[in-house]
């Protein structure tokens, strides 16, 4: 499936979550300030969407992805929406999507984009909700809760474990995409980005003095065993990407899939899906 020209009375459809993507790269159907923060929010993509970059992008969801498609219209909460890609991507898949974000010009984006897929005839079912994590209350619980490196700015995280398993419902699952602590590089980084700092305050859009992640990355043993401890059965642990930052051949995965056989722990990122028992 191919995205279709917009002024097309065909509706439009996407084979993955990439190839949605790049239909907004390739012309961001939206204007004015939301096309502004879109295009900083997708600035790297923007750039050079490469087969190497499109491959790990839509690997990013792959498992949240068979479980909206292997379940019946679930209710799904995103933390942490952004831009709104993957709340309106499993909307399309046939999810009904709450997202729930504090920046409120990435929620207009969203809004935005919405609209416009409505335009073409693209019914999505998100309900785009400016809140916070900790404070957000749901009038049932969900199916399935999707959060994509929205954890390590989570605070405290201790709370962040109970809050989940309430959200969902006895059976659901917990999905999240995270970057992982193992990697020696990515901590170097963040160390010479932020030092020994690794928690903050920031002011919410009420005026509160919240406590604030700041890049306070995780590593896949951790995050099963404190998911364990809270009742949780985690069901996969999966490690994946070497370059977040570069742009090889498509001929380059092949490589990669091979060294992070060996070295799994320079692994950029990894997915982890959880599930709340159902007794």
């Amino acid at each position: 499936m191919n995205s279709a020209n917009p002024r097309s009375t065909e509706v439009p459809r996407w084979t993955s979550i990439s190839a949605f993507l790049q239909f907004w790269l390739n012309k961001n159907y939206i204007s004015g300030p939301e096309e502004t923060e879109f295009n900083v929010y997708y600035s790297n993509y923007i750039r050079q969407f490469s087969v190497y970059n499109q491959h790990h992008y839509a690997g990013q969801t792959r498992e949240i992805c068979d479980a909206i498609v292997s379940s019946r219209a679930p209710r799904l909460l995103e933390v942490g929406a952004g831009c709104g890609t993957e709340s309106l991507w499993f909307s399309i898949l046939g999810a009904d999507v709450t997202a729930i974000d504090l920046n409120t010009p990435r929620l207009d984006v969203a809004r935005k984009r919405q609209e416009k897929l409505r335009e073409l005839g693209v019914p999505t079912r998100v309900n785009l909700m400016e809140a916070s994590f900790f404070s957000f209350s749901a009038d049932q619980p969900f199916d399935l809760i999707w959060m994509e490196h929205t954890f390590h700015h989570l605070e405290p995280r201790a709370k962040v474990y109970p809050k989940i398993y309430d959200l969902l419902k006895p059976g659901g699952g917990f999905f999240i995409n995270e970057v992982n602590g193992w990697n020696p590089l990515l901590q170097l980084q963040f160390f010479i980005q932020r030092g020994f700092k690794t928690k903050t305050f920031v002011t919410d859009n009420d005026g509160n003095r919240v406590e604030y992640g700041n890049e306070r990355i995780t590593t896949p043993f951790a995050l099963r065993r404190a998911l364990e401890k809270s009742g949780f059965v985690v069901k996969s642990v999966r490690r994946f990407r070497l370059l977040p930052n570069s742009n090889p051949p498509g001929a380059f995965l092949t490589l990669e899939k091979i060294i992070l056989s060996v070295l799994p722990f320079m692994a950029t990122h990894f997915n982890l899906v959880a599930y709340k028992p159902r007794h």
